[in-house]
């Protein structure tokens, strides 16, 4: 996801095919002054070797700020030694803490714990407060003409007009907040989230499945649309924004309707997507985009098909999870053959009125994240199947391709063979159908 703000980009998590998406993008990768790393799920970072590379290859002299998790440094560092390449710029890495704040020129950036299967971070970009209206008829009783005088005082510097000192405070109104986004990449559901984005505009928050996979979603630190849309309203954010859906989901619809059974505003955009974020006092009650969304839909127009994420987020690979989440995302649509694999029966728990009582972040946890260690997990190969299943097979075909050979003459023996023959490994494999090569 790419947001455009104050003259920069901010890119968050820069998957495999970013760049190619930017390329399709209204925006430009040369633009991108920060980037933030939610996880190191290879889905959130694969493609940053080949964007840093593009940089330089374009000529990029202005330097480049990563941030994310304990290890940003280590993984940066690891992918810079991997690659030939001269880089023209310079690169400033930032490891992040939870509740870690940032502050930039017009805004900051703070990092939030989130719970996934791994050490996992949020971002909440806030913009710094705006000064208030500028009354004019306060400014003529005082006397002030127009022009570079009100700009002093509109960017809060006091000045001095017939001998008087005039303070901002007496022609600007109260300060007037700025723009508010929550990005909450992979995560279960928190249960003190909503009270840490309180009236925020916007939350950018995933939802991998639907209710009836509930169990099996938070078990793999993953939430509904449900899960999603209750925060949301606990919240009173103004408008969410569903990604990371799983490709088991053709059809997108049942989870933005499950979503909107309890927050209305929510959204579930196609990649390279935009949508500008009104000023706060700017947002009107009856400002729903899905309206006009549901209107071409009664008209006959297709309901476009669920993507994982917003402007520039890549196209997800099934590599991208670990095995624990395999289970969990490649599950074909109900149409399709079932999987290798075959997934747990999950119930159908009703809507959920709050968020889990376990998906609470321990307050007393120190402030560097602890590394959760994963489940053990079957050994399953790339296809699905399990090695014992590979090697009943092997069994399997060298039994087949024997009985169906021409009988051959018998094996000589220990008094014909020659002393100096040894047993020939790579010739016995090939008449048992194994290719010697293969790993």
């Amino acid at each position: 996801m790419a947001l455009k703000t104050h003259g920069e980009i901010l890119l968050f998590d820069c998957g495999e095919g970013t760049q190619r998406q930017l390329m399709r993008s209204s925006l430009s990768f040369m633009g991108i002054t920060k980037i933030f790393i939610t996880h190191f799920h290879g889905d959130h970072y694969l493609g940053l070797a080949g964007l840093l590379q593009t940089m330089a290859l374009n000529g990029r002299t202005k330097d480049l700020e990563i941030f994310g998790p304990k290890g940003t440094e280590q993984l940066v560092t690891i992918l810079e030694r991997i690659s030939y390449y001269s880089r023209t710029y310079d690169l400033v890495l930032h490891e992040m803490r939870e509740n870690q704040r940032e502050q930039f020129e017009g805004y900051s950036v703070t990092a939030i714990r989130l719970d996934h299967s791994i050490p996992t971070l949020g971002y909440l970009f806030e913009e710094d407060d705006r000064p208030g209206k500028f009354d004019m008829n306060a400014a003529r009783v005082l006397g002030i003409p127009p022009g570079p005088l009100y700009a002093k005082l509109q960017n809060g510097e006091e000045i001095v007009w017939n001998e008087k000192v005039i303070e901002p405070a007496m022609v600007l109104g109260p300060p007037r907040p700025g723009r508010k986004i929550a990005i909450a990449m992979d995560t279960k559901p928190i249960l003190k989230l909503p009270e840490r984005i309180k009236d925020f505009d916007i939350l950018i928050h995933e939802a991998t499945a639907d209710r009836t996979l509930e169990n099996k979603a938070n078990k793999f630190g993953h939430s509904t649309a449900a899960q999603a849309a209750t925060i949301a309203k606990e919240a009173l954010v103004k408008r969410l924004y569903l990604i990371h859906i799983s490709p088991r989901y053709r059809d997108p619809r049942p989870l933005i309707n499950e979503a909107r059974e309890i927050f209305e505003e929510t959204y579930l955009p196609s990649d390279l997507d935009e949508f500008e974020i009104p000023l706060p006092e700017s947002w009107k009650e009856d400002d729903k985009l899905w309206v006009v969304a549901e209107k071409e839909a009664e008209e006959g127009e297709e309901v476009a098909e669920a993507a994982e994420a917003t402007v520039s987020e890549g196209v997800p690979t099934e590599a991208d999870e670990t095995a624990d989440a395999t289970e969990l995302y490649d599950v074909p649509a109900p149409e399709e053959a079932p999987p290798a694999v075959p997934a747990e029966a999950a119930g159908e728990p009703p809507i959920p009125t709050e968020v889990p009582a376990e998906a609470v972040a321990n307050p007393g946890e120190e402030e560097e994240l602890e590394e959760i260690v994963p489940e053990p997990e079957p050994a399953i190969t790339a296809e699905g199947i399990t090695l014992g299943a590979v090697a009943a097979a092997m069994e399997s075909k060298t039994s087949r391709k024997t009985s169906e050979e021409e009988p051959k003459d018998p094996e000589p023996t220990n008094e014909e063979a020659s002393e100096d023959e040894e047993f020939d490994l790579e010739a016995a494999m090939k008449e048992v159908g194994l290719d010697p090569g293969a790993e």
